[in-house]
């Protein structure tokens, strides 16, 4: 225990450098980063990042600290507990022993008075003076008997004599029996003392160790939002000048040379529109916008007429959703679990407009997921209107209009 509070005592002392280090270790505060009104530097997330790691495994570590600190309270508290538990044994012991040494002290005091008028009827009829002498005898060193004591007489003092020393060195016995349990019981109330300041002092170093554990999470906290906020900046930056089918910054030679070496690009089989129909809301269920199947089914209408004209365009866009190369190596999928994200294959490619958009903004805003798509006000526009069409088309009134 003696140990263990040492390197707590330790511990504590440096834990307010070890916290301050945490949000600065880099040279750069959490604080810094909230009021920067700069731009995403190059690797400054990266960096935050690797401070929130630094800061969790910080905070890993303070909790396993405190895991010790709270066995030792358990301990402590159980000692006291069972400290507690053996003083109150104690004591209904002695009041125990302190009820038999009354009982012995009324047997003791009956027998006296027994053995007195035992004395006086067997020397009834005798002189004062004799009898005195003789009870000096008995209770005094010698065992002798004044001569012509009957013998009767001498019987009766004998054993009631027996009688009284027997129960004063019972009496003698129960004292220090008593005395020893009040010992013991003064001993055990230091301990349970001593235990419960042991364990007032555990608690003390807890609740040290929690309010540092809440400032290195409130300390996490603010640094996970501000990765937040420029991952999100990041993500608006790249969209800005990246979209699924237009606005894209290189020509469109460039996108033929990625669709040819870096994506599959492979035709395939034309699909009847009922399937296009069923790969509309499949998909747009499975990311989450199922009612809203209509503006991913007017993308597809937009784009390709359902696989009609499967490009490349003019950007360099193609596949029945007209996906950029380029966009296509990070955004495409597989569908259908054929092992190969193809651009050309509508089981591919509308499930990856669907999570296209969803990463965009949709269904929550429908503006900026359809914008990301291709930077254009008027492509907008368009798909919202091929979508309501569409929506009045099916009689569907429980979507709300999309104009």
């Amino acid at each position: 225990m003696g140990r263990r509070l040492a390197v707590w005592l330790f511990f504590m002392g440096g834990l307010v450098v070890v916290c301050s280090g945490l949000a600065g270790a880099q040279g750069v505060t959490a604080d810094q980063y909230a009021n920067s009104e700069a731009g995403v530097p190059e690797g400054e997330i990266p960096d935050l990042q690797r401070r929130i790691d630094g800061q969790d495994a910080a905070l890993r570590g303070r909790i396993e600290d405190i895991s010790y600190v709270g066995r030792d309270l358990q301990e402590a508290q159980s000692r006291v507990d069972g400290a507690k538990t053996r003083v109150g044994e104690l004591g209904s012991q002695a009041r125990e022993l302190e009820r038999k040494i009354a009982a012995q002290r009324a047997s003791f005091r009956e027998s006296k008075a027994e053995y007195e008028e035992q004395a006086r009827a067997a020397y009834q009829g005798r002189n004062l003076e004799g009898l005195g002498a003789l009870m000096d005898g008995w209770f005094g060193s010698g065992w002798g008997v004044a001569d012509g004591l009957d013998t009767g007489v001498a019987q009766v003092l004998a054993d009631g004599r027996q009688d009284l020393w027997a129960y004063e060195e019972s009496r003698e016995t129960l004292r220090e029996l008593l005395r020893q349990i009040s010992q013991k019981e003064r001993d055990y109330e230091g301990a349970v003392e001593e235990e419960e300041a042991r364990a007032e002092e555990l608690r003390r170093q807890e609740a040290a160790l929690d309010e540092s554990i809440a400032g290195l999470r409130a300390e996490r906290n603010r640094s996970t939002a501000r990765l937040q906020k420029l991952e999100a900046e990041e993500r608006t930056r790249i969209l800005k000048g990246r979209a699924a089918s237009g606005g894209a910054t290189s020509g469109k030679g460039y996108q033929i040379g990625v669709a040819r070496d870096d994506i599959v690009a492979r035709p395939v089989g034309p699909l009847p529109k009922k399937e296009y129909i069923k790969l509309y809301k499949e998909s747009a269920r499975k990311y989450g916008f199922g009612s809203d199947w209509y503006v991913l089914a007017a993308v597809g209408k937009v784009e390709s007429d359902h696989g009609q004209n499967m490009g490349p365009s003019s950007a360099g866009a193609m596949g029945p959703m007209q996906f950029l190369p380029s966009t296509w190596e990070t955004s495409g999928v597989d569908g259908n679990g054929d092992g190969k994200a193809n651009v050309m294959d509508p089981r591919d490619a509308i499930p990856a407009a669907a999570g296209y958009l969803k990463e965009g903004g949709a269904p929550r805003d429908w503006y900026a997921a359809l914008y990301s798509y291709n930077h254009a006000d008027w492509y907008v526009k368009k798909v919202f209107a091929v979508a309501e069409g569409y929506r009045r088309l099916a009689k569907d009134d429980r979507v709300q209009p999309y104009l």
